[in-house]
């Protein structure tokens, strides 16, 4: 496992628990690994095998000396992507989603839409996601330059009143990549670290049914947030449908989840 800081690429001793500077620990131990691998965040990913064998040789024997240890890091971006690709993974979330907006903008509706589903035990149909869904991966371009770090404050813009959080994860692509096959698109991903996806739905609700360009322009644009860890590949698609995640604030759980049901899996 490893996260990057604004100064620091450092790597997380499974056994102990501490994180190493792999850099200082390079400079200490193996001078000749010394270079970007050892500082920069996607050319450690892009690595691969290599790279966590450099990492796990440097940290053990850097615990063994108490060389290059730093406290967790955290409240800075593991590193500044150059673009952004928000995908559709899950009907559930799509179907959710829809279901509160128009709960909290068209309450008189809920009634007859929960009549339907009672009886047909399915989704309203204008709640669920086109048939586009079905044929190939959605997405939409986000704003790569309004990612918030890990800890930093988050903006609040002056026209939204209904500020929403949707906890998701970030797949990072380290190299480039075009009309890549099934094999090299999965190859391409260096790492996973969590991500946030800040939305103002009342908005949403305006652009998503009057607007030219949907519910991806104010709605979605001013900000996301990033975490500061990153996890190699390797540790999550062997099992990228069968995680759990949660949102804890002050001690109480907001909302649990799970990655179960994805439509589209990056293998």
């Amino acid at each position: 496992m490893s996260t990057g800081t604004t100064d620091v690429l450092a790597t997380r001793h499974e056994s102990s628990g501490a994180w190493i500077d792999i850099d200082v620990a390079a400079a200490a131990f193996e001078p000749d690994v010394r270079g970007r691998s050892t500082t920069d965040l996607l050319t450690f990913l892009a690595s691969r095998e290599r790279g966590r064998d450099m990492a796990m040789r440097l940290m053990d024997v850097a615990i063994a000396e108490g060389v290059g240890i730093v406290d967790d890091p955290a409240g800075s971006l593991p590193y500044q992507p150059l673009s952004l690709r928000c995908f559709l993974g899950w009907e559930q979330h799509w179907s959710q989603a829809a279901h509160q907006l128009v709960k909290r903008n068209l309450p008189v509706a809920m009634p007859a839409i929960r009549a339907y589903e009672t009886l047909t035990r399915r989704d309203f149909p204008a709640l669920r996601p086109g048939a586009s869904f079905g044929r190939h991966p959605l997405y939409y371009t986000g704003n790569h330059l309004s990612i918030v770090a890990d800890g930093a404050s988050l903006p609040w813009p002056s026209y939204t009143d209904a500020l929403d959080f949707e906890l998701e994860f970030a797949m990072i692509v380290d190299r480039p990549v075009r009309n890549a096959t099934e094999v090299q698109g999965a190859d391409a991903i260096g790492g996973f670290v969590v991500f946030n996806d800040v939305s103002a739905r009342d908005v949403q609700w305006d652009e998503q049914r009057n607007g030219s360009f949907g519910p991806v322009v104010k709605t979605k644009t001013f900000a996301s947030s990033m975490g500061s860890v990153v996890v190699t590949a390797d540790e999550i698609l062997p099992r990228i449908d069968a995680l759990t995640a949660s949102v804890v604030v002050d001690d109480e759980t907001w909302s649990t989840t799970s990655t179960a049901g994805l439509r589209y899996s990056p293998r």
